[in-house]
């Protein structure tokens, strides 16, 4: 668990104060905090607990939450169409399962669109950590889940499981299928 930045927290509730346009006293009144409080948590020389933070930011109307936010534009990703990476993850029946990566970089979760041909699986069940979200673009996909059930997914429709639940898909039409999948697991290829 990373520190909290008191310096951060001070100069965000000082640029709210300073956004509408009151003085330390004017939000003193407002919270009903010292106005000596307010200046040592602006200047990050003390550690306000959470009654002191909610009423700040009930009185400059701003979520406490934002106060904690990791603001960093590094965690912002853009993956243009052309920059996505594509590769055949696996062959079924002779035909190549292509997948390419919609996200890249260092993630919390990771994305990928996967074209998927007519009469073809996706081989054995896969076990692994994290979680999986699957999104039918075009066709029918059947979805097994091991010991649980097995889902027919149509366009639009989703489906969420944890990893740990064996998953495999076949597309047992004669239509390509096309889905999008979002997972928190580590990403290989």
């Amino acid at each position: 668990m990373s520190d909290i930045d008191l310096n951060k927290i001070g100069t965000i509730l000082k640029n709210r104060r300073s956004e509408k346009n009151m003085s330390i006293r004017d939000l003193a009144a407002r919270s009903e905090i010292a106005a000596s409080t307010i200046s040592q948590i602006e200047t990050g020389k003390t550690s306000p607990n959470l009654l002191t933070l909610q009423a700040l930011c009930n009185a400059l109307d701003l979520p406490v939450f934002s106060l904690f936010l990791d603001e960093d534009i590094s965690n912002v990703r853009l993956v243009r169409h052309n920059e996505q990476q594509t590769f055949i993850r696996n062959i079924s029946n002779g035909k190549a399962l292509v997948e390419s990566l919609i996200t890249q970089g260092r993630n919390e979760m990771w994305g990928a669109i996967i074209d998927i041909p007519s009469n073809s699986d996706s081989g054995t069940y896969a076990h692994h950590g994290g979680e999986e979200l699957v999104f039918i673009l075009e066709g029918c996909i059947s979805f097994e889940l091991e010991n649980y059930n097995t889902y027919v997914l149509e366009k639009y429709d989703c489906l969420y499981y944890p990893n740990y639940i064996g998953h495999r898909w076949t597309n047992t039409s004669d239509i390509d299928a096309k889905m999008l999948i979002i997972s928190t697991s580590p990403y290989k290829f």
